[in-house]
């Protein structure tokens, strides 16, 4: 039998309509699954009394089991481990915010990229999770906690665009208005550096945002912390950054993790600003803390004022992101890599 989840409404409506149904019951379906989030083919009551039971024979509704979960003491962060239909295990945050909670969403089991302040990448590549399975860490959540999700940020296990076509799905079900309705430019798509991903992304005119964990603007030592930058190196990834912004006219953000004495120094800083005003770009710098992983060192805070002064004087946007979740073990894999 077919997952549910994992079929887009074009997709569905094309089965509903071998299964001599209309093309208009797929919305239906797509309400009743993520709006009203039914758990029965027979709870659907506006669908015709012959339709159901074909539904229920054509298809499975599966749904996810919360292994563990782990609140953060200031109650703005929550882990969830979730067990999938196989047995492999991953995890989900969700951020609760005054502005909209944010889900932070996996879609592998494990990642092959390995960069090297990431504790999933030390559990190499497990498999690509399905459509339903990315969807299905917000269907859960949202019942378990109570709450409206708002924001969908692809930052969890795995690396998102190295699972592109599952991917693409996800993002379509995430913000079908028949289904969950989550507008694209709430949604933000992490990437350590795949251009072929970011490519097609611009190809399929998918209007989210994005995301680079770029941690250095030095090949040699973005090279140790993030290997794909053996594949893809700098200059190549600022080109097709450029080519990003101008299609899609979005500010794209940087993800910059300041370790102490291996990527804090005032010439990151300035060839930073150098990139970016080279390949002209519209970003947002945001520099992270690290959470307990490899016993990394967070930059001083002198260190971190100084970025931010030279980055303002340079016009750039810079944030520090507030730390969530570390009491939680809410870096990506650590939940997991402990079951």
């Amino acid at each position: 039998m077919k997952n549910i989840f994992d079929l887009t409404k074009e997709e569905l409506a094309a089965r509903i309509i071998a299964l001599g149904g209309k093309k208009f019951n797929a919305a239906q379906v797509f309400n009743w699954l993520y709006k009203n989030r039914v758990e029965t083919f027979s709870a659907m009551s506006n669908l015709s009394r012959n339709l159901r039971p074909k539904l229920e024979e054509e298809f499975e509704l599966p749904f996810f089991n919360i292994v563990r979960k782990a609140e953060s003491r200031n109650e703005d962060a929550v882990k969830y481990l979730f067990e999938l239909a196989d047995g492999k295990k991953i995890e989900s945050v969700l951020m609760l915010q005054p502005y909209g909670n944010t889900l932070c969403v996996s879609t592998q089991v494990g990642c092959a990229y390995g960069c090297f302040m990431c504790a999933t990448g030390k559990m190499g590549l497990i498999r690509n999770l399905l459509p339903g399975e990315m969807t299905g860490q917000l269907l859960a959540i949202e019942k378990d906690k109570g709450v409206k999700v708002k924001n969908i940020v692809f930052m969890g296990m795995g690396e998102p665009l190295a699972n592109y076509d599952n991917l693409k799905k996800a993002i379509e079900l995430f913000s079908d208005s028949d289904g969950i309705g989550v507008n694209q430019r709430r949604i933000t798509v992490s990437t350590c550096g795949i251009l072929p991903g970011i490519k097609k992304l611009i190809e399929d005119k998918l209007r989210v945002k994005l995301s680079i964990s770029l941690h250095s603007t030095f090949d040699s030592v973005r090279d140790k912390l993030v290997p794909v930058n053996k594949k893809y190196n700098l200059a190549h990834l600022f080109e097709t950054l450029r080519e990003y912004c101008t299609s899609t006219m979005f500010q794209i953000t940087i993800e910059y993790v300041l370790i102490e004495g291996i990527n804090d120094g005032i010439g990151e800083v300035d060839n930073l600003i150098t990139l970016i005003r080279k390949y002209n770009l519209d970003v947002k710098v945001n520099i992270i803390p690290v959470n307990p992983v490899n016993k990394l060192m967070f930059s001083k805070e002198e260190i971190i004022n100084l970025w931010q002064k030279k980055l303002e004087n340079a016009r750039i946007t810079s944030t520090v992101r507030i730390e969530r979740g570390a009491d939680i073990l809410a870096a990506c894999g650590q939940l997991a890599g402990e079951g």
